[in-house]
């Protein structure tokens, strides 16, 4: 795997390839392009996945990411005006996804859920 980089050290790695290991705190996806937010304990940051850019074996596995899943994000790190605010300016044109662990059902519950 190559050389983690902590979310909060990022600035510094602009247009470079960078890899960030995190959780995943949420994700979307408008058909051809996805995104997921991940979190290190530093900061997030917003991993953008273009369906054409991926190997499918990548892109099928985003469609099975749960909340707090542990991954390894790997692409080109770029300013992005509109992450300013919530995401530190910084948006990843992710490559290569890995998951590193799956989210237990008592991760995913969310506080002040019903508790069976």
């Amino acid at each position: 795997m190559p050389e983690r980089h902590w979310i909060d050290e990022l600035p510094q790695f602009a247009g470079q390839a960078v890899t960030v290991c995190g959780w995943t705190v949420t994700t979307r996806s408008s058909g051809k392009i996805a995104f997921v937010v991940l979190r290190d304990g530093t900061g997030l940051l917003q991993a953008v996945i273009s369906k054409k850019d991926v190997a499918p074996e990548v892109w099928d596995a985003f469609g099975k990411l749960t909340q707090e899943t542990t991954l390894a994000v790997s692409g080109t790190l770029r300013a992005d005006a509109r992450a300013m605010t919530r995401l530190g300016g910084f948006v990843e044109a992710a490559r290569e996804a890995r998951r590193l662990g799956r989210a237990s059902a008592m991760t995913q519950r969310r506080p002040g859920a019903r508790r069976d």
